[in-house]
């Protein structure tokens, strides 16, 4: 009976562990990465996809992605390490959770599709931490997009109020 305890307290610790805040960093591309920025109200459903964009301010070369968690924050959407970009000093580019077909190009689809997110989040893994970033819902379907608009982006899970 004790050992019975042991597994399902062990498996409980296991899937406790998970989301932006919890789960383990990806490397990205075989490069130890840092959980950079935060963002909440990820959405990809009735033509609305989420799209960040990530500028590098550093003097090289550097890895930049995005790692998407569903509603539940149980586990990542996609392989943060798999839409990895090498982005060069002074260098952007652009993610985006639905294959865009507007002026939007997106560098790495981040999910599968069809794929429905109605409330989720994502963190945005780097090299480095001189990125700076912003993320956006738009229409991904219209191009100029018929809706638009910010999405907060938080340093690692740290939200200051505005």
């Amino acid at each position: 009976m004790r050992k019975l305890f042991v597994v399902v307290a062990i498996a409980a610790a296991a899937t406790a562990r998970a989301g932006i805040a919890n789960s383990p960093i990806p490397p990205l591309q075989g490069q130890p990465a840092a959980h950079v920025f935060s963002v909440s109200g990820v959405v990809t459903s009735g033509g609305l996809g989420t799209f960040f964009s990530c500028t590098s301010t550093a003097k090289s070369n550097i890895l930049v992605s995005v790692e998407v968690f569903d509603d539940d924050g149980t586990g990542s959407c996609n392989d943060a390490s798999a839409v990895s970009q090498v982005v060069p000093p002074g260098g952007t580019v652009m993610f985006a959770t639905q294959n865009s077909s507007t002026a939007f190009s997106s560098a790495h689809l981040l999910t599968p599709s069809p794929i429905h997110i109605g409330a989720g989040s994502a963190r945005i893994l780097a090299t480095s931490k001189s990125v700076v970033c912003s993320a956006f819902v738009a229409d991904a379907y219209n191009a100029p997009p018929t809706t638009m608009a910010r999405l907060n982006i938080v340093a690692k899970t740290k939200q200051k109020g505005e």
